[in-house]
């Protein structure tokens, strides 16, 4: 029956709610003025339900019903069970025209003697609505009621809440989803691959992406116009990441490939993953010895090689190890391509075309 009253109090008083969320509003729908928010007790009446002129409203808001408090000392209370074992969240928006203290508090009984479990503890008094928010990992036995306690300091005469927010939430916690799907590529091609990260827990995350280089090499990630495999989440903030990588040449087309990217954080408390699923293809022109439409010359070549033949695109030059080292636009029926950069060793260029593609292997001295 305990356990009964938090849900029973969230369908009496949340005007919203998500999973894992309940929004508490009730004060701003009593339709009275002056009178103790619903579903609230308040022993003295220090708390109360009120309409307040609209340089108090946050912008942007609906409504002008606020819950409030002009005594130097002043409680509420309000059935919640807070369960063992589960992380909350407490977060409200607050505003008081000098430096009042404003305290949630958890007990068994809806008296202030009993709270004994101090949940948020935050100083207000800017003058104008700010959030304040605070994370709970441990809720001992027997908190069956949320009190609020507001102490006022000197020069303060009121007190204003908004918007009490009670999630269930880990500290240290993020998921991640696909955003390009199912692909298909060229063995040593490059393909980019977009997924979102959302950081669903309370404290700000450094998340690391690990590529699987089983099928795939020459890994690069780009998010928020940032370069590296470590991105940073804000609470609640959802980061877009595009991860460039490359087929292995080697790869045989028509089988199956994938790419694994899990994600970490400092922690090893929470990870993620996603996965990417491609079908290696088979170039329309794949064999040297039928394909002299395409030359590429001299070979083995000490300082440029000519790529000749019509209709070509474009140039990838990929290392034996999988590697890409130079993508070239090709847009004339000869082009000459600088090899100052390579070091010695067997390359392959694959040359892409209107009908496909050619794969040639090269020695650069």
């Amino acid at each position: 029956m305990k356990k009964a009253l938090f849900t029973l109090m969230a369908c009496l008083v949340a005007a919203t709610s998500r999973a894992g969320s309940i929004l508490i509003e009730g004060f701003e729908y009593a339709n009275h003025d002056m009178a103790v928010p619903v579903g609230w007790t308040s022993n003295d009446e220090s708390w109360v339900c009120g309409y307040l002129e609209k340089d108090h409203n946050r912008i942007p808001h609906t409504g002008n019903w606020y819950a409030f408090t002009k005594s130097e000392e002043s409680w509420m209370f309000i059935p919640m069970y807070l369960l063992q074992g589960i992380h909350y969240r407490f977060t409200c928006w607050a505003i008081s025209d000098g430096d009042y203290l404003l305290e949630y508090w958890a007990g068994p009984s809806a008296n202030a003697a009993s709270m004994h479990t101090l949940l948020l503890s935050a100083s207000v008094g800017s003058g104008v609505y700010e959030s304040f928010s605070s994370y709970v990992e441990t809720i001992p036995e027997g908190c069956e009621y949320v009190g609020i306690r507001a102490v006022a300091n000197e020069g303060a005469s009121y007190l204003t809440i908004d918007d009490i927010e009670v999630d269930m939430v880990e500290q240290y916690t993020f998921v991640a989803e696909a955003i390009s799907g199912d692909t298909v590529m060229y063995p040593g091609s490059q393909g980019s691959f977009r997924f979102f990260v959302e950081n669903t827990g309370y404290d700000a995350l450094d998340i690391t992406a690990h590529p699987s280089n089983e099928f795939f090499t020459d890994f690069s990630c780009q998010f928020n116009g940032t370069t590296g495999m470590t991105f940073h989440a804000e609470p609640a903030e959802v980061v877009e990441v595009t991860i460039t990588a490359t087929l292995r040449p080697e790869i045989e087309p028509g089988s199956v490939a994938w790419l694994d990217i899990p994600m970490t954080i400092p922690c090893n408390c929470n990870t993620a993953l996603v996965t990417f699923w491609v079908t290696p293809l088979g170039p329309t022109i794949v064999s040297e010895d039928n394909t002299p439409s395409i030359s590429v010359f001299p070979n083995p070549a000490t300082d440029f090689i000519d790529v000749e033949g019509a209709e070509t695109q474009k140039a990838t030059i990929v290392d034996m190890a999988g590697k890409t080292k130079k993508i070239v636009p090709l847009n004339r029926e000869k082009t000459s391509i600088g090899l100052g950069d390579l070091g010695s060793g067997c390359y392959i260029i694959l040359v892409e075309t209107s009908k496909g593609m050619v794969r040639k292997t090269f020695v650069k001295q």
